[in-house]
């Protein structure tokens, strides 16, 4: 069975009820990305391990972790290997320190996180992936769509921006504050630079 690499790219909110949130995840060597739908919880885990940030306290997927390392585990690798009706099933392949590689069941978000964290890589099965993947936006190509279809007064339009930019995660305003400078749109650059700074105080 054919597999195809993955790396994570962002998590983002989603038109769907409050707490369902969409991991980004990208093939390694190419353009084509697919979307993980993920509960509050585990997209808040994510966000933190995107933006490197330190909890005061080990949290359940840094405690699996410490387990492995101190009982001369490795993760080997992490499959998404079946997809049904929207849910996504994934293994951790763990290796011993006698050598023995066994697989452990688990939640797809679970698993990505602890790939994460461990620097394991993180593979589909290529028939899946085939099946859901589209082209992603060039950062240039959002800040083409960021302004909305419709007619809006100036003062109107400002708002709409500044709501847009409040709901991105801090990791997509990042990027696309790099993707403002690349072409060139100093205006959008400094609100998103803005709203950067008051995310970071």
């Amino acid at each position: 069975m054919e597999y195809i690499e993955l790396e994570v790219r962002d998590v983002e909110g989603t038109q769907m009820p409050s707490e369902a949130f969409a991991l980004i995840v990208r093939e390694k060597t190419g353009e084509r990305q697919m979307t993980i739908v993920i509960g509050m919880h585990e997209a808040r885990t994510l966000v933190l391990l995107l933006n490197k940030i330190q909890t005061r306290r080990p949290g359940t997927h840094e405690l699996f972790k410490s387990f492995m390392q101190h009982t001369g585990s490795h993760l080997h690798k992490v499959m998404i290997y079946h997809y049904d009706e929207g849910v996504f099933f994934a293994h951790l392949s763990v290796e011993n320190d006698a050598g023995s590689i066994f697989e452990l069941d688990s939640r797809t978000s679970d698993a990505i996180a602890i790939a994460m964290l461990m620097d394991a890589p993180i593979f589909i099965r290529a028939d899946i992936f085939e099946k859901l993947a589209v082209i992603s936006q060039k950062e240039e190509e959002k800040i083409e769509n960021f302004q909305p279809d419709f007619d809006l007064q100036p003062e109107e339009l400002e708002l709409y921006i500044e709501n847009k930019l409040h709901e991105m995660p801090l990791a997509e305003l990042e990027r696309l504050l790099q993707g403002a400078i690349d072409s060139e749109d100093f205006e959008l650059a400094s609100k998103i630079h803005d709203e950067i700074n008051k995310r970071k105080t």
